[in-house]
């Protein structure tokens, strides 16, 4: 199968991106920011998109990271995920739900980010081992420019999954690139690479 045909078939036209919607790099994509990942996009206009990528951690997990005191507020196991190459001042809580008396930015329905570590307790005192997490603590986020996403999936370089709680939030990481792709049909394997020169 060709690149610009699996492009065409799951690349949606523009207009019709509403956020939440889950951007998947195709096989063809070697960009070491984004080769195979799976990101949830909760914002996409004229004026540009933003999103996080959501299958790829620190090591170590949040409690690396953070203070003992905020450490202490949530599950030791919560995963802490490389947002995007764009770095944020801080961490960020990316959650499917308002929470109240937490400040907050809804981005999308149901989509919800937040800065505040008074939300950390509240989403990530759970173990996170049940698809979908209540949310994500990332740091980092994907960015666009005007019109330049549109450009890269015109290149073959998205693919386009509808909105899947269960991926957009996942509990386990591996494998969720090739399952994604799957749930679209397409096997990395039969993607072919462009001509030298085409990315």
């Amino acid at each position: 199968m060709l690149a610009g045909r699996v492009a065409a078939a799951y690349a949606p036209a523009v207009e019709t991106l509403t956020p939440p919607y889950l951007l998947l790099a195709a096989p063809i994509l070697s960009d070491p920011n984004f080769e195979r990942t799976v990101v949830l996009m909760g914002h996409h206009t004229e004026e540009g998109a933003v999103g996080w990528v959501v299958n790829r951690l620190v090591e170590g997990g949040a409690k690396a990271l953070l203070p003992d005191e905020v450490a202490r507020t949530i599950h030791p196991d919560t995963p802490l995920r490389i947002g995007g190459p764009v770095a944020t001042p801080g961490l960020i809580v990316v959650h499917r739900e308002p929470i109240e008396g937490i400040e907050s930015i809804g981005m999308a329905p149901g989509l919800v980010v937040s800065a505040t570590p008074e939300v950390l307790p509240h989403v990530f005192a759970a173990p996170p081992d049940e698809a979908p997490v209540a949310g994500l603590l990332v740091f980092g986020y994907a960015g666009w420019g005007p019109g330049q996403l549109e450009h890269e999936m015109e290149e073959g370089s998205w693919l386009v999954l509808p909105y899947d709680p269960d991926f957009a939030f996942p509990s386990d990481i591996a494998g969720l690139w090739e399952r994604s792709l799957a749930r679209l049909g397409v096997t990395p394997g039969r993607v072919s690479t462009p001509p030298s020169g085409v990315n």
